[in-house]
């Protein structure tokens, strides 16, 4: 997944944003990029558990 980033924390942008497709069991951040205007985009690895997906 890709996420641009506001200011403040990571962890909870990463997880809210992560929520919207389950529950998140792990994640990693794999890329981040700064621009030289402040602007966060991260590269997010993760694994989701969403029980719809088993039906």
């Amino acid at each position: 997944m890709q996420l641009s980033c506001g200011p403040g924390p990571l962890r909870g942008q990463i997880e809210a944003e992560l929520r919207v497709h389950g529950q998140p069991l792990r994640w990693a951040i794999t890329q981040a990029c700064c621009s030289p205007d402040g602007t966060r985009a991260l590269q997010i690895e993760a694994i989701v558990y969403s029980p719809m997906a088993l039906v």
